[in-house]
C-alpha cells in the first residue's frame, strides 16, 4: 500500500471515527435531552396532579358543605312536618276523645235517668204485688166488705208512706199489670 492508500485509509477511518464520536456525543446529548423532558413532563404532570387535587378537594368540600346544608334543611323540614302531623293527629284524637267524654256523659245521664224510670218502675210493681197479696190474703179470709176496704186503704197508706209521689194503681182484671214511667 502506498503513502496515499494508508492516507486515504486513515483519513476515512479518522473520518469515520469523527462522525462516530459526533454522532455518539449526538446520541448521549439526545438521551440527556430526553430525560430532562422526562423529569419536566413529570414534573408538569405532578404539579397538574397536585392542582386537579386541590381543585377536586375544594369542590368535595364545598358539595359536602351544601350537602350537610341540604341534610340540615330536609332534616328541619322533616321535623316541623312531623310536628304538624303529631299537632293534626292530636288534634283529632282531642276532638275524638271529647265527643266520646261528651257522649258518654249524656249516656250516663240516659242510663241514670232510665235507672230512675225503672225504679219507680219496681217500685209500682212492687206496691201492686203488695196490694194483690194482700186482696188475695182478704179474699181467702171471707170478711166481708168493709174489711177489705180497710185493707185496700191500709195498703194505700203502707205505699204512701214508703214512696210519695207513686199511688197504687188498680189491679187488672185480666192478669197483666200495666207498667208506668219512662223506660
Amino acid at each position: 500500500m502506498d503513502f496515499w492508500s494508508v492516507t486515504f485509509v486513515s483519513l476515512s477511518a479518522g473520518l469515520v471515527l469523527t462522525i462516530g464520536g459526533a454522532l455518539v456525543i449526538y446520541m448521549g446529548s439526545l438521551v440527556k435531552s430526553a430525560y430532562q423532558l422526562k423529569i419536566e413532563i413529570k414534573g408538569d404532570v405532578e404539579e397538574a396532579f397536585r392542582r386537579l387535587e386541590g381543585d377536586v378537594e375544594k369542590k368535595i368540600r364545598k358539595v359536602k358543605h351544601e350537602l350537610v346544608e341540604e341534610v340540615d334543611k330536609i332534616k328541619v323540614a322533616l321535623q316541623t312536618d312531623n310536628q304538624r302531623k303529631i299537632s293534626e293527629m292530636l288534634d283529632g284524637f282531642s276532638k275524638r276523645l271529647s265527643a266520646c267524654e261528651t257522649a258518654l256523659a249524656s249516656d250516663r245521664t240516659e242510663i241514670g235517668t232510665v235507672l230512675e224510670g225503672l225504679r219507680r218502675d219496681v217500685t209500682v210493681l212492687d206496691q201492686r204485688l203488695r196490694f194483690v197479696r194482700r186482696e188475695q190474703k182478704a179474699t181467702r179470709e171471707p170478711q166481708g166488705v168493709g174489711a177489705t176496704l180497710e185493707a185496700a186503704e191500709a195498703a194505700s197508706d203502707t205505699a204512701s208512706s214508703t214512696e210519695g209521689e207513686a199511688d197504687i194503681p188498680p189491679a187488672d182484671t185480666d192478669g197483666d199489670m200495666a207498667t208506668s214511667g219512662t223506660a
